[in-house]
């Protein structure tokens, strides 16, 4: 399926960045903070990663490349969305140094790779009937007009 994501969800995973869950092939879960997360594209995705964070990550990705996600601090809550794709784990190359390089001068995060994650899936998490609502087969406008009846808050990112 395609997942477009929303201004206001580019906003929230942007400005209250990500917790990231990758898992073994036998189910076993490891969650790490993605702190800084900037939207390269309408469908991806890349975070920022400390190399104590990379460490986590990394192997398990080897052998499972699937990465699920959700808005971390208040967007759990007003951004309820859980978000999943394919991750890469970039060292080098132009999406390496455009976030590596952000990072650092909006977060003082040392970047040792970048988490590429490509969307596929897109899954309403909020509370009541909707909870668990698949929205990537929707038409990115209908997703749009569906969330905007549920919210109108954007976060703003501080200075």
């Amino acid at each position: 399926m395609t997942v477009v994501l929303t201004e206001r969800m580019n906003a929230w995973i942007e400005t209250m960045g990500c917790h990231l869950c990758v898992a073994t092939l036998q189910g076993e879960p490891f969650v790490v903070l993605g702190r800084h997360a900037q939207v390269m594209a309408e469908d991806t995705v890349a975070f920022a990663l400390a190399e104590d964070e990379v460490k986590v990550a990394a192997s398990v990705l080897s052998e499972n490349p699937w990465v699920a996600f959700g808005v971390s601090r208040q967007g759990g809550i007003r951004a309820a969305y859980q978000f999943k794709g394919i991750g890469e784990v970039l060292r080098s190359g132009d999406v390496f140094d455009t976030v590596s390089a952000r990072a650092k001068e909006e977060k003082g995060i040392d970047a040792a790779a970048v988490l590429s994650v490509h969307l596929t899936e897109l899954y309403c998490t909020k509370p009541g009937y909707e909870a668990g609502l698949r929205l990537d087969g929707m038409a990115p406008e209908e997703v749009d007009a569906w969330e905007r009846q549920r919210w109108k808050d954007v976060p703003r990112k501080r200075a």
